[in-house]
């Protein structure tokens, strides 16, 4: 595809195999044949798009109940084209049913093998290699105990879908406004990139328990040695915030299992009265807004004060595809944008909306001493080769305001075991 991502390695074989099936099929079966293959063509390219693993794409299949599909008209142009192409596809198979004999069946996988390696060529710019394990929480050397012996509190949050900017004036865009908080020393701001594995839920296994892998890693019933868990165990209150539903991925399971002490999701903030929380943001994954949460996380920060704190917020509004914001500070619609591709533009003015809630909350003069990292799960799955090009592929962004201030005093003497986040 010229313009568009979209990686197909497997897909040319899923249709000789359905062309192979059908022919041994009555006329009226290639339909459904045709359909089931690119309903699997569809699935897979959404596999790869999301950096989803097989399982994990499996897995994922149960979630659907709790996501609104027909929100996005190019979800929902998309499988139109892909079921009129197999109803198509299988009508000209009908058609010319008498001569599939006459086709060669090497030339057939000859000519399949010749689409992989085209496929292959086209996007290899935009496959991502395994890589060696890489985190931020690593590269700033966060374990639990330095960072219990920091005495400040620690903020992570995990902003969906942002990856490393290729070009360092559109990274700038972001860090200007974190870098306005260091002006009165009372915060110092260091940035740089991270490798990353897998999706959304990969970020987790990657910055809080130091290895690659999913939630799926998470659902037994035992504790499991993670970051928060040793910090929990140091005496530190733990915290996770989410805007989405607790049921997805089934977080409400594996976040206690990981450390987290408190646990709140879209429904516990919606259902507080009044709401800190009143909006709704987003198309297909409609939840609460990641601004107004800033808000919950700068309380939560400040409640009681003496006792330090580790606050982690995975991001949801710019999950793709993605709802503009409402304020076009970067001028994405005017014929002077800050960054040329529209949908990269329209991302970033996202991400800087989230980044000046989140500089609200650094500025904020009664916040105890806190620390604030902020690191992308993985690269946002972009269909237009433009607006890929505008990322490093592999790399996820991140950066840290270190407060200056004095911290509390080391909090426990908790002991750790195990490997994991160190």
């Amino acid at each position: 595809m010229p313009f568009y991502v979209a990686i197909r390695t497997i897909s040319p074989f899923l249709y000789v195999l359905a062309g192979t099936a059908a022919y041994f099929l009555p006329g009226w079966a290639a339909y459904p044949v045709f359909g089931l293959a690119a309903l699997l063509d569809t699935a897979l390219v959404a596999m790869v798009a999301f950096h989803l693993p097989v399982g994990d794409a499996l897995d994922t299949l149960g979630f659907l109940a709790t996501i609104d599909v027909a929100a996005s008209a190019f979800y929902v142009a998309l499988i139109l084209t892909m079921v009129g192409m197999a109803l198509l596809t299988a009508w000209l198979f009908n058609r010319f049913r008498a001569d599939v004999t006459l086709a060669s069946p090497t030339a057939v996988a000859f000519a399949a093998l010749a689409v992989v390696g085209l496929d292959v060529v086209v996007n290899q710019p935009f496959m991502d290699a395994p890589p060696a394990f890489d985190s931020a929480v690593l590269q700033n050397d966060l374990t639990a105990e330095t960072i219990a012996a920091s005495g400040h509190n620690l903020l992570f949050v995990v902003v969906e879908g942002l990856g490393a900017f290729a070009d360092p004036q559109d990274r700038a865009l972001l860090s200007q406004i974190l870098q306005k908080e260091t002006l009165g020393g009372r915060y110092q701001l260091t940035s740089g990139t991270t490798r990353y594995s897998g999706s959304t839920t990969g970020a987790a296994a990657r910055e809080l328990c130091g290895h690659w892998g999913s939630w799926r890693d998470f659902l037994g019933d035992q504790p499991i040695d993670c970051l928060p868990r040793r910090l929990s165990e140091k005496g530190l209150s733990t915290h996770a915030f989410h805007g989405y539903s607790r049921e997805m991925f089934l977080r409400y399971h594996w976040y206690p299992q990981i450390g987290f002490q408190h646990s709140t999701f879209m429904e516990d903030m919606a259902a507080e009265i009044p709401s800190p929380t009143p909006s709704r943001c987003g198309t297909v994954f409609k939840g609460l807004c990641d601004t107004e949460i800033a808000g919950v996380l700068d309380s939560a920060l400040k409640a009681d004060p003496d006792r330090q704190k580790f606050v982690y917020f995975l991001t949801l509004n710019t999950h793709i595809p993605y709802e503009p914001s409402a304020s076009d500070r970067l001028g994405c619609a005017t014929m002077a944008p800050a960054i040329g591709n529209r949908t990269v533009c329209e991302l970033t003015n996202l991400w800087s909306d989230l980044f000046r809630s989140l500089a609200a909350v650094a500025r904020d003069p009664d916040l105890p001493p806190t620390d604030i990292l902020i690191v992308g799960d993985h690269q946002t799955p972009l269909w237009e080769r433009a607006a890929r090009r505008h990322f490093k592929p592999g790399l996820v962004d991140w950066y840290l305001l270190r407060s200056t201030s004095p911290g509390l005093a080391a909090a426990g003497t908790g002991t750790t075991s195990g490997a994991g986040a160190r």
